[in-house]
């Protein structure tokens, strides 16, 4: 028995007239046969009646058959040599279509997969491989090819000899009926349900065989999160708010703590006792003693740049001032720092304008450097850090550094006092003035050329101006870096200025 699939040919057509009438009748009939021959590509079985048929091996290829089991096939053809052409895919098949049809009825529900798109419609298999066919009127989806592989359920409408037909539509339109019928079951009542899932947007919930959702901002009044109020198989009280989405709230069936505010006329500038019930990066949640809870921003709990948790904790009674009230939108901000002394008034008591102090570099900016005296942080702006012009505060400060400094102002309003450092030093047109007087000689560096004159100065941090009138050359002739003496023609040092002379 030296035969390949290779050189089995079929024919498609036309078989002998005395072949056909037997193919008819054994077509989609299953036959128990024999393996007998596992030979290359080829699996040869015995199938009784004197019959021997060719199975491809790839088709058994995945199963462990060995010689002599015996396995389902189906003729499915005959080659010019009168061979069977047999299939075990063909008729495990049909075994399964035959097992599934005598399980299923008309109106029972089979889950399965589009596996391809016709004109009439969708064919699909269930998990078992066993093919359906839903109509197009029936699927209540679009002819499309992208719904290749789309997981949906179905009920039978109809089983016949070799298959059985689906229609999606008509299950979902019972499921939207039994649906309806079950929202007039609960609308306006409470139900009890179970929470089935926590998600950040809401908790999932069953109410019998029906699911629903709770978003968050449905589950209380309070500004505190539902992962810390309940957990997975907890049962809840709920109410529909929503039948087309199917949203449920268990805070509409709690008092309302606005309406108590609304009545008390709670207004801005109000003082409150309130209980600290939640505390964030970014400021706490405070309870006003109803349920209510306020903002309390971590701008507004003290003038100091403290931590939330070095001042406040959870559960803490504190005095806050409402500072804004929006019923409508129910929102609550309250500040804790407006009922404390401001660092500028203490500040005030023991410190005025003009005092020299020390003080700690604390931060550094574009702007200027923060400066902390007795506790309380005070401002240094670039223009007071040095008399040499363009320096600024972060190009010859160190944070931590401590360096003297006079207090300009001291603003209690608006809580701001602002440093000198320049003006706690002597001003270096003092300096100049006790080593120089008008008539010296002197040279410095040209620094700048204006239309007018020449800026030149000396290492010491004073400027002198050469105006154009007074120079000995053109003014064209001069170039920034350049060396240049002059005579002292004009030295004021209350308003820092000097000039110079080369005529």
């Amino acid at each position: 028995m030296n035969k390949t699939l290779e050189n089995i040919e079929v024919e498609e057509e036309n078989f002998a007239e005395m072949l056909e009438e037997q193919d008819n009748k054994n077509k989609k009939k299953i036959k128990d046969g024999v393996i007998v021959e596992m030979q290359g590509g080829t699996i040869f079985v015995d199938i009784g009646e004197k019959i021997e048929g060719v199975l491809p091996q790839r088709e058994i290829e995945n199963e462990n058959f060995k010689k002599g089991d015996t396995i389902p096939v189906i003729i499915k053809g005959r080659t010019k040599k009168d061979e069977a052409i047999l299939s075990y895919e063909m008729a495990v098949k049909e075994l399964k279509r035959k097992e599934f049809l005598s399980k299923f009825k008309e109106g029972d529900v089979v889950k399965v997969k589009i596996t391809d798109v016709n004109k009439g419609g969708f064919v699909a298999k269930n998990d078992d491989g066993v093919e359906f066919f839903i109509p197009k009127s029936e699927s209540a989806l679009k002819l499309e090819d992208d719904n290749i592989g789309k997981k949906v359920e179905a009920k039978i409408i109809e089983i016949k000899k070799n298959g059985a037909v689906l229609s999606r539509k008509t299950l979902l339109n019972e499921k939207r009926e039994e649906r309806n019928r079950f929202i007039e079951t609960i609308k306006d009542k409470i139900v009890i349900a179970e929470i089935k899932a926590l998600k950040k947007d809401g908790m999932i919930i069953a109410i019998g065989d029906w699911s629903g959702f709770v978003p968050a901002d449905e589950v209380t009044y309070r500004k505190v999160s539902h992962f810390k109020l309940y957990k997975k198989g907890d049962k809840v009280e709920v109410k529909l708010i929503d039948s087309d989405k199917m949203l449920f709230s268990i805070k509409a069936l709690e008092h309302d703590p606005w309406e108590d505010v609304a009545e008390n006329g709670i207004t801005n500038g109000d003082v409150l006792v309130v209980t600290v019930t939640n505390i964030m990066e970014y400021g706490a949640f405070v309870d006003i003693g109803n349920g209510v809870e306020g903002f309390l921003h971590i701008s507004e709990i003290s003038w100091a740049n403290d931590k939330i948790e070095d001042v406040l904790k959870i559960g803490d009674e504190i005095e806050v001032e409402v500072t804004e009230i929006d019923l409508e939108n129910r929102r609550l901000r309250v500040s804790r720092k407006l009922l404390l002394p401001k660092p500028s008034e203490l500040f005030e008591k023991n410190h005025k304008e003009g005092d020299i102090v020390e003080g700690k570099v604390v931060n550094l900016t574009e702007i200027g450097g923060f400066i902390e005296v007795d506790n309380v942080v005070c401002f240094l702006p670039n223009r007071f850090v040095s008399w040499t012009k363009g320096e600024k505060a972060k190009d010859i400060l160190e944070v931590g550094g401590i360096y003297k400094f006079k207090i300009i102002s001291i603003d209690t309003e608006n809580n701001k006092i602002i440093l000198s450092k320049k003006d706690a030093e002597d001003s270096p047109y003092v300096a100049f003035s006790k080593e120089y007087k008008v008539g010296d000689k002197i040279k410095g560096k040209i620094k700048n050329i204006a239309e007018f004159g020449v800026f030149v100065s000396f290492s010491n941090g004073v400027e002198a101006l050469v105006r154009k009138s007074d120079l000995e050359k053109e003014i064209s002739e001069y170039k920034v870096d350049d060396e240049l003496e002059g005579k002292i023609i004009e030295l004021d040092v209350e308003n820092k200025r000097v000039k110079l002379s080369q005529k």
